[in-house]
């Protein structure tokens, strides 16, 4: 027997076993769709309403906020002017930056005649 020829029986018996193994499988039994059930809304689900919600809101908040660490006057004096400082900062960096970008557009219209 040529090459080929070998490899043709060798792919039949291949595929003949793999057959014989499938038919000797059980087969899977297949689940019958479930039918869908309307649920009717409980007592337990049903949403409270909206006076109940945002008083609920109003409590929590108000438990929350006695929780905070509130800062003295003094404290908040200090890290207000260190912000109004740092603001006042950038805004002269900016300014000087600006200033130094409009003279280089200036200077570039006048050289190249714009």
């Amino acid at each position: 027997m040529s090459e080929k020829e070998n490899l043709n029986q060798a792919a039949e018996e291949i595929v003949e076993a793999a057959a014989e193994e499938v038919k000797t499988q059980p087969a899977k039994e297949e689940k019958a769709p479930k039918a869908k059930k309307e649920k009717k809304p409980k007592e337990k689900d049903k949403k409270p309403g909206i006076g109940k919600r945002l008083g609920r809101f109003f409590r929590e908040m108000k438990a929350e906020l006695k929780k905070v660490s509130w800062p003295s006057r003094e404290e908040t004096l200090k890290k207000t002017g260190i912000v109004i400082l740092c603001v006042l900062i950038v805004g002269v960096i900016v300014w000087i930056f600006d200033g130094i970008a409009n003279g280089l557009v200036n200077a570039l219209l006048h050289l190249f005649g714009g």
